[in-house]
């Protein structure tokens, strides 16, 4: 958003211009088109803090808990449950998608 008084760029969430100092009036968002359903996020295994299959790093991800603390309850569960934990383990493995590839980000380099 710009301001109409000076023309620099004004945050969204800005009541006032930051170089003049101009009121500046707060316009709603658009609304969604008709039908407009948003995309929930999926539950995937992470590529990037993957020790065997990133099963537990996708939990920690999707849920926003602590990454060590997962794979600490996960291990204990394993032992301490006569290999149920692993099977649920490799079930989760098999059943939960791999995250998608990530793009990369645009660089900014230009040759001259």
């Amino acid at each position: 958003m710009f301001c109409t008084q000076c023309g620099n760029q004004v945050d969204l969430s800005s009541r006032f211009c930051p170089s003049c100092g101009a009121p500046v009036a707060a316009s709603a968002p658009p609304p969604p088109p008709p039908g407009y359903q948003p995309i929930a996020p999926r539950l995937t295994r992470s590529r990037d803090n993957r020790m065997i299959a990133g099963v537990c790093a996708g939990f920690a991800q999707h849920y926003g808990w602590d990454l060590n603390l997962v794979r600490v309850i996960t291990a204990l569960v394993s032992f301490f449950s006569g290999g149920t934990g692993v099977l649920v383990y490799l079930i989760a493995w098999v059943i939960i998608p791999e995250a998608p590839y990530a793009l990369p980000a645009k660089s900014t380099y230009s040759a001259s």
